[in-house]
């Protein structure tokens, strides 16, 4: 029944492992929660603690985050150890963007391997079902159809607490909640230490706008209040405003990042010189609008500047958020190109272009992978301290 795999093509193997659970267990129930934009199912897995205490986990939200291993993981711990899963309901959604996952292959642990414009896609924020709710009613926008699922999921079970697994690319590991949770506040520098992760000493660094820490390693989820003229919100915000469920969003990083002293001004220099090259190839090519690596280049072209400007008014660089900000740009473009089959000359550039980019990145930054089971061990840590607090932690370690 051990499926787990040795890379992430997250959807099979997570299947195969609840379909087996659903037969192996009365405890355990494989549903389809629903049908994506795409047409693909959007999987659940419940495994009934006995409690009317209830708990949503979500994986893939981002599609380009790896956190398969991580609910694999909690998935057979909760299924085979009843002392885990007592006291409460779980409701595990083995991934919550099965669209943007089918153009996600993750290939390495490298920076290379992430930014592979042949395997790579993050969706712009409007096509992300995570903030694709509303406090709003009616909506200021077209919700989509995975969207409208998840609301079900929250509004049919009320979760008391909504947990959100994701890898920020690179700084310390941090938790953000929904509102000030002590056991949280208080266990997630234990947490940290055994998973053998560094936490985050600032909320710049994995490129969320983040203050007013509340603990080490720990800020307020941002954005309660919606983003834009539409005023999206996130999934944990919906729940935490029509349901009073904690939402607790645990971030691994991807890779730590060796001290970069670039002063301010020079990375704003940077920003501005790619943006430029990258708005050349842009134009260059058919339009945007054509595919969805196109929209997910220009949601994030117009980005750039402002980056630059913030930059300028720094002493030290903000650090490698700069990178993975051009990056994202450089890879959707380049897929874009290819994808669109646009010019051979313009399509030879903004790939050359994208290569020059990963190149000059991966040379610069002196990085080194986190191994997928130090992210397993601070994803799973913190849920366990968001759900059960200190009795969580001693059965989870226990059972390790």
């Amino acid at each position: 029944m051990n499926h787990e795999p040795t890379h992430p093509e997250a959807p099979n193997a997570l299947t195969r492992l609840a379909l087996d659970l659903d037969h192996a267990y009365p405890w355990c129930t494989y549903r389809i929660l629903g049908t994506t934009d795409g047409g693909r199912p959007l999987q659940a897995l419940t495994v009934r603690g006995g409690s009317d205490r209830t708990v949503v986990v979500l994986a893939g939200a981002h599609p380009d985050e790896d956190t398969t291993h991580s609910l694999f993981r909690l998935i057979h711990r909760l299924a085979a150890h009843p002392t885990l899963r007592a006291g409460a309901n779980w409701h595990l959604v083995l991934d919550a963007d099965p669209d943007g996952a089918t153009l996600n292959h993750f290939s390495g642990p490298s920076i290379a391997d992430h930014f592979d414009h042949r395997a790579f896609y993050r969706p712009p924020t409007d096509r992300q079902p995570l903030w694709g709710f509303t406090l709003q009613d009616p909506p200021g926008f077209a919700e989509t159809k995975t969207t409208l699922v998840l609301r079900s999921l929250l509004d049919e079970t009320k979760p008391d607490i909504l947990v959100d697994f994701h890898r920020c690319l690179s700084g310390g590991a941090y938790t953000l909640t929904t509102r000030t949770h002590a056991p949280t506040n208080a266990l997630t520098r234990l947490v940290a230490s055994r998973a053998g992760v560094s936490l985050a000493l600032s909320g710049d660094e994995g490129g969320d706008p983040l203050t007013d820490r509340l603990a080490p390693g720990v800020w307020p989820a941002p954005h309660d209040d919606g983003l834009g003229p539409d005023r999206r919100t996130s999934v944990w915000h919906y729940a935490a405003h029509h349901h009073a469920t904690l939402g607790v969003v645990v971030e691994a990083p991807n890779w730590i990042v060796g001290p970069d002293r670039e002063d301010g001004p020079k990375s704003a220099d940077r920003l501005r010189d790619a943006h430029a090259r990258l708005a050349a190839c842009a134009d260059s090519l058919p339009d945007l609008a054509l595919t969805l690596h196109g929209e997910a280049a220009r949601s994030r072209l117009g980005l750039l500047l402002p980056l630059a400007d913030q930059e300028d008014g720094r002493e030290h660089s903000i650090g490698p958020v700069t990178d993975w900000t051009i990056l994202r740009v450089s890879t959707a473009l380049a897929a874009h190109a290819v994808d669109t089959d646009g010019p051979e000359t313009a399509v030879e550039a903004t790939v050359d272009l994208h290569h020059h980019l990963l190149a000059s990145t991966t040379q610069r930054l002196h990085y080194r992978p986190v191994p997928p089971s130090n992210a397993v061990a601070y994803h799973l840590g913190a849920l366990a301290a968001a759900v059960h607090g200190t009795p969580g932690l001693t059965t989870l370690w226990n059972r390790q």
